[in-house]
């Protein structure tokens, strides 16, 4: 089931070790960023055309992306053209003026938890979210992976912002009000109508889990986070120190790495849901703002 090759991957981001542990809940910090290309400058641009080819699998389900076999290739290649430009119009209509901006980021999660925790999209929410006759659900996608015969769910929450401070504040917020209304039972109910293609057993365990037919002590509940946000450090590229910056990149970052850490741990001493498992990834643009402007020209 999954869409995304770990080779796209591997092409644009990369990370950083680090040792660094939050106190008191079960998560992993993932500190990513994109790669300089031969010229020093961030992959934008192959990030943003990596995301555009993988469009139709983001927005549409299994069944809809399915070309008969028996078509001719030419018949096959316009089938393919005719859902890519569906899905660029799906993303048109949902950012509208601008103010919608956060597919993008929605996007890269979907595109990171596909390829780093091999974690397969169950619901295409492009679909429910542009659909006047289906509803859409709270979180910014539902992905799934059995993992030693549990069943791992995980709802993402992507947030791209100029400050770190105010993506994090933004996620914590979101996921506390998803559970305070019961967007969680929600949204298990709409797994059930519009996920994708599962095998058999996996379909059983699934829809036995959103009709409350199997113990909790089976499921493991995830929240996946992307914190996307502009990192002043990257302003070196504008200067005589830009031979130096991207020398020590990864230095500086992993030197960073402890900041993002603290202010990630505050949000989590004042956080309810402390018994659920966390995957945060964390990702600095030179400009969020940017980078949006530039995946909105590309549709």
């Amino acid at each position: 089931m999954i869409e995304v090759s770990r080779e796209s991957y591997e092409k644009i981001f990369n990370k950083i070790e680090h040792t660094h542990t939050v106190n008191g809940v079960d998560v992993n910090l993932r500190f990513k960023y994109i790669q300089f290309d031969p010229n020093g400058e961030p992959k934008i641009q192959l990030l943003i055309d990596t995301l555009i080819n993988y469009f139709t699998h983001y927005c549409f389900s299994a069944q809809k992306r399915n070309i008969e076999n028996d078509l001719s290739p030419s018949e096959q290649e316009w089938r393919r053209n005719k859902l890519l430009t569906e899905a660029r119009k799906l993303f048109r209509k949902w950012i509208g003026d601008g103010s919608r901006s956060g597919e993008a980021g929605e996007m890269i999660l979907w595109f990171l938890l596909e390829t780093v925790l091999s974690a397969p999209q169950i619901v295409a929410k492009m679909d429910l979210k542009t659909n006047p006759q289906l509803e859409s659900f709270g979180s910014d996608g539902i992905h799934m992976k059995i993992i030693d015969g549990i069943l791992n769910i995980y709802f993402g929450e992507a947030k791209l912002y100029h400050d770190v401070g105010g993506a994090l504040n933004s996620i914590f917020k979101s996921i506390e009000n998803f559970h305070e209304n019961g967007l969680n039972k929600h949204e298990y109910n709409m797994v059930t109508t519009h996920f994708k293609y599962l095998n058999n057993d996996e379909q059983k365990k699934v829809f036995e889990f959103v009709t409350d037919q199997i113990n909790s002590q089976e499921i493991r509940v995830n929240h996946a986070c992307l914190v996307g946000f502009d990192w002043e450090e990257y302003q070196k590229l504008d200067t005589d120190e830009r031979v130096t910056f991207i020398k020590n990149f990864e230095e500086l970052y992993k030197d960073d790495s402890e900041r993002l850490t603290k202010l990630i741990q505050t949000r989590f001493d004042k956080f309810s849901e402390k018994h659920l498992h966390f995957e945060v990834f964390f990702l600095p643009f030179k400009s969020v703002q940017e980078f949006r402007d530039k995946f909105n020209e590309e549709l």
